[in-house]
């Protein structure tokens, strides 16, 4: 292990925080939240998406709402916003929470709404992993390599392993 960036103590460069206490006080915090989470919005009339175990959906005739959840954080929509407030309200009356208002970035996903619903974007994330791997003033084309012309190859072709997984995971 070592200390996150930004919070290296320079004069105990070795040491790292030992956890006596898992968030919120509550033993196996995350999984503990989840599931109370699980079986509230299940109470309430919400189903379990099949595919996705952080999608929970619900249905009130030809009005629908999806709140999905990633960690603590829950993004919450539908098509009455009426409803909508209603349904903060219950979960308020459940859990401590913060309305943010409308999302505009969630995930290193950017959210814009239009007329014709949602439109998402990662153009922000794209420029970061581009600056983290010295790619900014790159060109882009359409295929990055040449399909006519045989490529040779630097020796070695990755001088940092480390930094290229990291790229590439973030990919």
């Amino acid at each position: 292990m070592k200390q996150p960036p930004g919070f290296v103590d320079s004069a105990l460069p070795s040491h790292v925080c030992r956890l006596h206490k898992s968030l919120y006080g509550l033993k196996q915090a995350p999984r503990a939240w989840y599931t109370r989470l699980n079986d509230f919005l299940l109470s309430i009339g919400f189903r379990a998406s099949k595919v996705d175990t952080s999608l929970f959906i619900f249905s009130v005739g030809a009005d629908i709402y999806y709140l999905l959840v990633y960690v603590d954080d829950i993004l919450l929509t539908g098509s009455n916003s009426l409803m909508l407030q209603r349904l903060i309200q219950l979960l308020s009356s459940e859990f401590k929470l913060r309305d943010l208002g409308s999302v505009h970035y969630f995930l290193g996903i950017e959210v814009q709404s239009t007329s014709m619903g949602l439109m998402l974007r990662q153009h922000k994330y794209i420029l970061d992993i581009l600056t983290r791997a010295g790619m900014l003033s790159c060109k882009p084309v359409d295929t990055p390599i040449s399909t006519s012309k045989a490529t040779i190859l630097p020796d070695p072709l990755f001088s940092d392993a480390t930094r290229f997984r990291q790229i590439v995971g973030a990919l």
